[in-house]
């Protein structure tokens, strides 16, 4: 199944390139995980490469001590993607909604968001055009802002929906494409 933030695509009206597919260590990302600790929460999750050469990231998010996030993100290169239209995942999920997340060197350490809701254990390629982020803050968002993806930094997966309990996404590649 693919979505273009939504909407089905054909997989042959586009080129991509491939950032991660977890079976070539070359292409692969460095990652980390920055969960609602850093603000007294105590939720927990973290990120592993299964078997099938996939991306996994799991944990279990608690509301307590005003906590209720989790995410990884990779860290350590830059891309220009200046000439690619957006960000291609395929994942396969929990039904919940997360969000996929980008950054751009910039002076204000902004982070770019676009949500993706999962269909429980259903693989989905999901498309988000660069221009469909928005800026946020600390989980506030900052109107008026895009992606320049001329110097991405960083991309990475976030679940912030204020639920309590376990979550699973697990992820087959991420791609920049670009239409024609």
């Amino acid at each position: 199944m693919m979505f273009n933030a939504g909407i089905l695509a054909s997989a042959s009206e586009s080129k991509a390139l491939v950032l991660a597919d977890f079976e070539n260590n070359q292409r692969s990302l460095s990652w980390r995980t920055v969960n609602d600790g850093v603000m007294g929460g105590i939720s927990r999750g973290s990120y592993s490469i299964g078997d099938k050469q996939t991306l996994f990231f799991k944990g279990d998010i608690s509301l307590e001590n005003n906590g209720g996030f989790s995410s990884i993100r990779t860290y350590g290169k830059r891309h220009d993607l200046s000439d690619y239209n957006g960000f291609e995942i395929k994942v396969k999920g929990d039904g919940r909604k997360y969000y996929l997340t980008s950054r751009a060197n910039n002076r204000n350490m902004l982070a770019f968001w676009h949500p993706v809701q999962t269909v429980k254990d259903q693989w989905v390629t999901v498309r988000v055009p660069f221009n469909k982020f928005y800026a946020t803050s600390f989980g506030k968002r900052i109107p008026g802002l895009r992606l320049q993806p001329k110097n991405i930094t960083s991309v990475g997966f976030m679940l912030y929906d204020k639920k309590s309990g376990t979550f699973s996404l697990e992820v087959d590649h991420i791609s920049a494409y670009k239409n024609g």
